[in-house]
C-alpha cells in the first residue's frame, strides 16, 4: 500500500498507522533478541544484522508506518531496544543514532 501511495503521487503519511504493515515485525524483534545475545557472547557477525534491523525500524518510524504498540514500555521491542542501547553505550558512551533520538522523544504508555 505504501508503494502504491508513492507511485500514485500521493502525499506521504501524516498520521501514524494503527497496524504495522509488516506482519513479521514481531518475528524480526525475536530474531534481534537472539542476535543481541549472540553479539554479547562474542559473535560479532550479529552486529551488522542488528544495525540493519535498527535501520529498518527507523525507516518505518520515519514513514509513520509502525504502530504505537511497538513502543509500549513493556513490549518486546522496547525491552530489546533498552538492551541494545545499553550494549551500544557500553561500547561507545557517546553513541547515538536516529532511532535513539526518536525513542527519547516518543511519548508512549
Amino acid at each position: 500500500k505504501e508503494k502504491a501511495r508513492g507511485s500514485k503521487g500521493q502525499r506521504p503519511r501524516t498520521k501514524r498507522t494503527s497496524l504495522t504493515p509488516d506482519s513479521c515485525l514481531w518475528a524480526h524483534v525475536e530474531e534481534a533478541w537472539k542476535d543481541l545475545e549472540n553479539l554479547k557472547q562474542g559473535q560479532h557477525e550479529s552486529l551488522h544484522k542488528l544495525e540493519k534491523f535498527e535501520g529498518y525500524v527507523t525507516k518505518m518510524e520515519n514513514d509513520l508506518s509502525i504502530s504505537r504498540d511497538v513502543f509500549f514500555q513493556e513490549s518486546r521491542f522496547k525491552m530489546w531496544w533498552e538492551e541494545w542501547k545499553e550494549y551500544k553505550k557500553n561500547q561507545s558512551p557517546d553513541w547515538s543514532s536516529p532511532l535513539c533520538q526518536k525513542m527519547e522523544t516518543l511519548q508512549v504508555i
